[in-house]
């Protein structure tokens, strides 16, 4: 979990001409994909925060009532079933999210964070082995070809069933290609730092040789684990922009946790001259990720777009640029509410429109 003091900027994203429907309308009924169809999609994740377990259940029900009433086709989940300082026990990252996708009518594609794995050695997540927490994800959530949810569909997946990186994940509906990445917050579980190894922990087994500047044990682990799995990524982004070129593909949809845009961001908004340079593979968990993703957008006809959470704050705005400074028109980001929010966005996909994606947030009333 990463907390932001930047601004909310829906008025960026507006000014980014990326249109809004004046009346939101209702989806069509589940599961029906017939040619021509507009699909309608929820964008959530980081929820749900609040401290206070009354307040907490309350805004679940909104959200699941608020969802189920706009009757989407389906819902991408951007990582982050709990907040990022409570513990990482099998109920709380196990079967309440469980309940929560089946309370849904529609099905979930679901994509891990941080809050779930990554970050539960800290003390104040139970000082659990991420690694452990991991397999315990994989095998609970990911042991089957589909989407969760009382009623799934087929999903694609990248690795054996409830194995290692089965959470990869993706399915074509009317000509768009949707694509689950696991990649998540906290630097990609690259430990990188003394201060990333040992800041806020509770495991004794987390140590970095200060005099070699290398991490030792669980730290090793993480970054070994790290390593193997950017690997695994970085091949199934590849692999699925090529099947989205094989198949004529109007668009792609890239859903991950963690905002890749963050330490390069501006306070206004903006982006550092920089920005591609300091993508250091040495430091920066995300760079072979997404030097991989400007490669692919930029040798791709169809539209691109990004979902992620992390920052919890909604932004819908084009952030890619080309080797000669212009924005990159294909690619589109979309970073979900979250945090102390539990509103949502509701997407349409619509292959035969230039955009493909547009969307309209979904604000509820405040409890």
């Amino acid at each position: 979990m990463r907390r932001s003091s930047r601004m909310n900027l829906v008025t960026l994203a507006a000014a980014l001409v990326l249109p809004f429907s004046v009346h939101a309308g209702q989806g069509a009924s589940y599961g029906n994909y017939h040619d021509g169809h507009k699909l309608k999609v929820a964008l959530w994740g980081d929820n749900f925060y609040n401290a206070d377990p009354a307040v907490r259940e309350a805004m679940k029900r909104q959200t699941i009532r608020s969802m189920n009433r706009h009757n989407v086709d389906f819902t991408i989940f951007a990582g982050d079933t709990k907040n990022g300082s409570s513990e990482c026990t099998d109920q709380a990252i196990g079967a309440d999210v469980i309940d929560i996708f089946n309370s849904l009518r529609a099905p979930t594609m679901y994509t891990l964070g941080d809050n779930e794995w990554t970050d539960c050695h800290r003390a104040n997540n139970g000082a659990m082995d991420p690694l452990e927490r991991l397999a315990f994800l994989r095998a609970t959530f990911f042991n089957k070809a589909t989407t969760q949810g009382l009623n799934p569909i087929a999903v694609e997946r990248q690795g054996a069933l409830g194995g290692a990186y089965s959470e990869n994940s993706r399915f074509e509906k009317n000509r768009v290609e949707f694509v689950a990445l696991h990649i998540p917050g906290s630097n990609n579980n690259f430990v990188s730092s003394e201060s990333a190894c040992t800041k806020k922990t509770g495991r004794p087994g987390r140590v970095w040789d200060s005099v070699n500047n290398i991490p030792l044990d669980e730290c090793a682990a993480a970054t070994a684990e790290y390593q193997a799995r950017n690997a695994m990524n970085v091949a199934w982004l590849h692999d699925s922009f090529d099947k989205a070129r094989a198949n004529g593909n109007a668009g792609i949809l890239i859903d991950i946790q963690a905002d890749v845009f963050f330490p390069f961001e501006l306070s206004d908004g903006g982006y550092a001259d920089n920005f591609l340079p300091s993508l250091d593979p040495a430091i920066n968990g995300y760079a072979d990720f997404f030097h991989a993703l400007i490669d692919e957008v930029h040798n791709f006809d169809g539209e691109v777009l990004l979902v992620h959470g992390d920052s919890h704050a909604l932004k819908i705005d084009k952030p890619m640029t080309e080797a000669d400074g212009r924005t990159t028109a294909n690619f589109t980001r979309v970073e979900v509410f979250g945090s102390a929010d539990n509103d949502w966005i509701e997407m349409t996909v619509d292959p035969t429109s230039r955009q493909v994606f547009t969307f309209e947030p979904v604000v509820l009333p405040r409890l």
